[in-house]
């Protein structure tokens, strides 16, 4: 049956399918990347790796997350859930944003390739974070729409 034409139960069962099968991935991706940390004794292979392997690990905890909220445990969210730590939130917010400018900044300065590239990969994972906050403030404005 063609994925349009699905009724909201297959869906979701196809859903929860597509995320075992990414979840098989990532395990495979956590055992790549810990053998090839295991044949290496280059510490910046060896970091690239580990970076990878604590994503993919993360990712399986995400996917698994997702695969638990459409079968056993639904979302909540509440407006009192937020209020209660929305000041610590958007404080660490602004931390994030300070981070970003400061990696930019040392980006821009640094001239070894390898530092320069590493900076990037922190500027990544900092926005990300920064991204993930702005989706938190999405869900407030879906959940306050008229403050």
């Amino acid at each position: 049956m063609a994925k349009d034409k699905m009724s909201g139960p297959e869906r979701v069962e196809h859903t929860i399918q597509v995320l075992r099968d990414w979840q098989k991935l990532e395990r495979e991706a956590i055992e790549n990347t810990a053998e090839i940390m295991e044949k290496t004794g280059n510490p910046l292979i060896r970091q690239f790796m580990e970076i990878i392997r604590n994503d993919s690990v993360q990712h399986h905890r995400v996917q698994q997350f997702i695969i638990d909220s459409l079968t056993t445990t639904p979302v909540k969210l509440t407006p009192d859930d937020l209020a209660e730590v929305w000041d610590a939130i958007a404080a660490h917010d602004e931390v994030e944003r300070r981070t970003i400018e400061i990696a930019k900044e040392l980006k821009e300065e640094c001239r070894f390739f390898v530092q320069k590239a590493l900076l990037e990969y922190l500027i990544i994972d900092e926005e990300k974070h920064d991204h993930l906050l702005g989706m938190l403030e999405e869900f407030k404005k879906k959940l306050y729409p008229y403050g």
